[in-house]
């Protein structure tokens, strides 16, 4: 069941309508489905409203799924970039994304910078 956790700047946060999330939220349960090969229904988004002082990166996210031997590493950081780019271009913030599959010693990472 891959988890998407989205640590969210308050400033941002309340910035949101409930279409927009829910928007969201279909085009990066696509991209998890496609790229993690996950059954839609296993998918989750969580968003916490957080304050951001210190970090230039106002989103940060943390994905988190069981390993299956067709979740390789290209396809992890696929579906990380793929994810960030969206809310890179719905925010124009900073973005750090981590993926971390259960059991995997792997751990994959992205940066987006606007």
């Amino acid at each position: 069941m891959p988890s998407l956790i989205l640590h969210v700047d308050e400033i941002i946060e309340n910035s949101l309508e409930i279409t927009e999330v829910i928007r969201l939220e279909k085009r990066i349960i696509n991209i998890i489905q496609e790229e993690l090969e996950s059954e839609k229904n296993n998918c989750q988004i969580i968003w916490i409203k957080s304050k951001i002082i210190t970090s230039n990166y106002k989103i940060f996210g943390e994905l988190k799924f069981r390993e299956k031997k067709t979740r390789n590493i290209d396809r992890i950081n696929d579906c990380i970039r793929r994810i960030g780019e969206i809310l890179q271009k719905k925010f124009r913030v900073f973005i750090r994304l981590r993926a971390f599959s259960i059991k995997d010693s792997s751990i994959a990472a992205i940066d987006l910078e606007n």
